[in-house]
């Protein structure tokens, strides 16, 4: 590890096993050869955090931004040099967590649509989304994405009640096969009934579903944003990817 490398703060807790899944991508995708060459890191994994859907579809945000700012200037207080968000529809409040603090705050929807655009040329102009009712109803993704001249489409509303049940039971039990089995179903409606020929997994729950290499799951047409917020942050950090 250089000794101008920057502490990541991992801003966590939403839930626990995808915050830790997260940090294992980036202790996976980071090149070193000892322990001293890793990425130093901090992970506040708060789970006082409200539930993201609830607050957003409730229009309940007070106690949400509040536990979300402070854990953000913990971090800040406790040396991170910059924060990542390992949770999709908490991004809907990131201009409220950068201006809690003054270290940068990555957005992972940006640097996902960043990636796609210029990574994936013959994906046409559609691209499908797997994500929490409060993340397609806060249209962040379909906002980002319209930036770069992409369109997302989501499922019908009875596959998005599965997508949702998916979501909840892997929080509840971790990753099961009746779980895939619905997400698998909402893949496949989005790929025969859209043409899609990618599908974002924007809930940091499904990838535990899919605990692939990025290239393993881009040639099955599926994109983990996890994957690309782990890697820009080694590389913001001063690390080097594999």
């Amino acid at each position: 590890m250089h000794s101008k490398t920057k502490i990541i703060g991992i801003l966590g807790g939403m839930g626990p096993e995808a915050t830790l899944f997260f940090y294992e991508k980036i202790i996976k995708f980071t090149k070193a050869n000892k322990d001293q060459e890793h990425i130093p890191t901090l992970i506040f994994s708060n789970t006082k955090i409200p539930d993201r859907t609830n607050a957003i579809l409730k229009k309940d945000n007070k106690r949400i931004i509040k536990e979300l700012t402070n854990t953000a200037k913990i971090l800040e207080k406790s040396g991170a040099k910059f924060i990542v968000i390992p949770c999709n529809t908490a991004h809907y409040y990131i201009n409220e967590i950068r201006r809690s603090v003054k270290i940068p705050v990555l957005d992972m929807i940006e640097e996902t649509a960043k990636y796609i655009s210029k990574k994936n040329k013959k994906i046409g102009k559609n691209i499908g989304l797997l994500a929490t009712k409060g993340t397609l109803s806060t249209e962040i993704y379909q906002n980002k994405f319209k930036d770069f001249g992409i369109n997302i489409l989501i499922p019908k509303k009875e596959t998005q009640e599965k997508v949702m049940k998916a979501i909840y039971d892997i929080k509840a039990n971790g990753p099961s096969k009746e779980s895939r089995k619905l997400i698998d179903e909402a893949i496949k409606e989005l790929r025969e009934e859209n043409k899609v020929k990618l599908i974002i997994l924007g809930c940091t729950e499904l990838p535990l579903l899919f605990k692939k290499s990025i290239t393993e799951n881009i040639k099955r047409g599926i994109i983990d944003p996890m994957d690309i917020l782990a890697k820009k942050a080694i590389l913001k950090a001063g690390g080097k990817i594999k």
